[in-house]
């Protein structure tokens, strides 16, 4: 965008973020008294009820923030993310099994509310900086209405929410650049904290394996997850299997540098060791270039801090290597990268990749939406995954599952929205930005492996990537300031002069 109207906007979204009397003291206590209401029902056995509470709750301090305070709406939802998957859980250990939860559409419908504060600034889309949103949005739609037609509305606006609601939080934030400062420490005290939380439970999941945990392990059937028993399990900490939680925890290694704070080198710690317990190797690579890209990327003074944090997490990282079932299950799965031609899990994507290529990239229509992962569960009778569930491709899944029109709008969009977010553009350095960067390109990269773009793991994408947008315009609109309010105070003295 230009910033000839950087102030009418920044005038606007000022307004709407402190809203009426009384309301900033509300929406801060909100979310904690929301937390506050899940709790309860859960200590005193009655978690059913959270079916009603958690969501209904949740739109509601959703609606609250979304307006009046992003940078706290930002922080909530990221919360949401978090824990939902555990709260399900709970819910279902005290309340019996269900199938399909609604528990789990909570983070979806409270993402989604940033629709209605998206339109209200559409006309900003057709700024450069804002453009690349578009053609993913078209491409997402149009894949859609074609999913309406094969797998019915249910199923085609679950997967609308997993595709979607990812995109437009990222764009919510980009859009509040004004508030960038208060976005940014809302978000990295979210983080701080939650890896601090969702790491250290991690640590207790595998150590001592909660029996709402390993409930749950037995009723879905994830036998990939290892055995649900101490010390024989993936991580999988609060969130829905080992993967989402390792991507999760990356994206929190990425951007806890730009942290400050007695807790960050615990935080670090406790996800690290959460992350090497989830046996994702895909997500140890995606760290290694995590931190290759912030040496690379960071101003000159915070490269030293980056490398002391590094040696940090690796001191801290070895007395849970010391215990011999932990370094043996860690080992043995990190040998397989140098044998990967004996791994049955490199055999079977390879085997999938030769098998449906072909059928992926000539899928000209284009399978639609609903008609792959969990939303298949809203097509069949009796509420199982479908025989497209498990989709071990996010390459492939883009093309078959939007097709060829969607396709192109899609990776258009993301090329021109990452190759803008990596120029620099004269902005003056910011080591929050490069950390948002490095978390978006990390997750980006991880298409390779699996639909990384989607979920809680898409939200890692766009949100940073909205993040780093945020950061450089409003850089640069400080930058503006700073060197038009000189100009302004001699033309004010050079009036006053030639007045007296």
């Amino acid at each position: 965008m230009t910033f000839a109207t950087a102030g009418q906007d920044q005038s606007q979204l000022s307004h709407t973020h402190h809203g009426a009397g009384g309301l900033p003291s509300l929406g801060k206590l909100a979310a904690p008294v929301f937390w506050f209401l899940v709790l309860m029902p859960v200590l005193v056995g009655k978690a059913g009820l959270l079916e009603i509470i958690f969501p209904v709750g949740a739109l509601a301090v959703g609606a609250l923030l979304v307006t009046r305070d992003p940078a706290r709406f930002a922080a909530f939802t990221w919360w949401l993310w978090f824990l939902t998957p555990e709260v399900r859980r709970l819910v279902d250990y005290q309340a019996g099994w269900s199938v399909i939860s609604p528990v789990m559409v909570t983070p979806f419908a409270v993402g989604a509310m940033t629709w209605a504060v998206i339109a209200q600034y559409l006309p900003m889309l057709r700024y450069r900086a804002y453009f690349g949103f578009v053609p993913v949005m078209l491409g997402i739609f149009y894949a859609y209405l074609n999913g309406i037609t094969q797998a019915g509305v249910a199923a085609a606006t679950f997967a609308l929410l997993n595709w979607l609601v990812p995109v437009t939080l990222g764009l919510y934030v980009a859009l509040h650049w004004p508030l960038y400062p208060q976005i940014r420490d809302a978000v990295l005290r979210a983080f701080v904290l939650g890896l601090a939380l969702v790491g250290g439970y991690g640590l207790i999941q595998y150590f001592f394996m909660p029996a709402w945990d390993a409930r749950w392990l037995i009723n879905v059937g994830m036998t990939n997850q290892g055995m649900p028993l101490p010390m024989q399990v993936r991580v999988f900490s609060t969130l829905n299997s080992s993967g989402p939680l390792a991507f999760l925890l990356v994206t929190g290694l990425a951007v806890l540098p730009a942290a400050r704070g007695i807790l960050v080198p615990i935080a670090g710690a406790l996800a690290l060791g959460s992350l090497l317990l989830s046996l994702v190797r895909a997500a140890w690579l995606a760290g290694l270039f995590t931190f290759a890209w912030l040496l690379l990327t960071m101003p000159g003074r915070h490269r030293l801090r980056l490398v002391a944090v590094g040696v940090g997490l690796v001191l801290c990282s070895l007395p849970l290597l010391s215990v011999p079932l932990v370094n043996q299950a860690i080992v043995s799965r990190f040998d397989t990268l140098n044998s990967m031609e004996n791994d049955r899990s490199y055999q079977e994507r390879q085997e999938f990749y030769g098998r449906f290529l072909i059928q992926a990239l000539t899928e000209v229509r284009g399978a639609g939406l609903g008609t792959i992962d969990t939303a298949t569960k809203l097509t069949n009778e009796d509420g199982q995954l479908g025989a497209m569930a498990f989709f071990d491709s996010g390459i492939l899944r883009v093309p078959y599952e939007l097709g060829w029109p969607g396709t192109l709008g899609y990776v258009a969009g993301i090329i021109a929205l990452t190759v803008g977010m990596l120029r620099r553009g004269g902005a003056p350095p910011d080591p929050f930005a490069r950390c948002a960067e490095t978390a978006a390109l990390t997750i980006l990269i991880c298409m390779v492996f699996e639909h990384t773009l989607v979920k809680v793991t898409g939200v890692g994408f766009w949100f940073f990537l909205g993040m780093a947008m945020a950061a450089k315009n409003h850089g640069l609109a400080t930058q503006q300031a700073a060197v038009q309010q000189p100009a302004a105070s001699q033309f004010q003295e050079d009036k006053q002069w030639t007045e007296a």
